[in-house]
């Protein structure tokens, strides 16, 4: 009896692997590696690159007070042994502010990139996406997946260059 339940059961799975076989035949999948788009549209290109000039500019702050940390320190090492106890006191706590302020001043900027970025890119991904769904209409397509979803699928499966492409050529308004 359970060998024929068993049995049963086997042919029916095989039935359905046979029939979704025949089916993958007709189906008709595409990849998008989002990643390169941003990177390669030209508004994307425009958008990293003033991304770089405004983080550039205040990373380069960041590296002037960093200097100016160092220098108090050096200057506070030199002058303790000869500094009373409330000059000391009150140039280590000078410096304690001033360290404190590079932190937040650091954490500061490091939250407004990841969130300008964010919004830039953002904003132009899913105007690519959009682009990848339009090509998925028009070309039927059954799916289009984000490459780094996709283990192995064959070059000319990509329509990533497609949708750049398209992007730079107006669609992506």
């Amino acid at each position: 009896m359970k060998r024929v339940l068993v049995a049963g059961v086997l042919a029916v799975s095989m039935l359905g692997l046979a029939s979704f076989a025949k089916a993958d035949d007709n189906v008709k999948i595409g990849y998008v590696d989002f990643q390169k788009a941003l990177n390669d549209v030209n508004e994307g290109k425009k958008a990293k690159a003033q991304l770089k000039t405004e983080f550039d500019a205040k990373q380069k702050q960041l590296a002037d007070m960093e200097v100016q940390l160092k220098a108090m320190k050096d200057e506070l090492d030199k002058q303790r042994l000869v500094l009373s106890a409330d000059a000391l006191r009150e140039k280590e706590e000078t410096f304690r502010k001033k360290y404190m302020e590079y932190g937040e001043r650091a954490k500061t900027y490091e939250a407004e990139f990841q969130a300008k970025q964010q919004k830039v890119t953002g904003d132009i991904v899913v105007r690519l996406q959009k682009i990848a769904a339009e090509i998925g209409q028009k070309d039927s397509y059954d799916i289009i997946l984000e490459k780094s979803q996709v283990l192995y699928a064959p070059t000319k499966t990509d329509l990533t260059s497609r949708v750049i492409q398209d992007f730079n050529s107006g669609k992506g308004k």
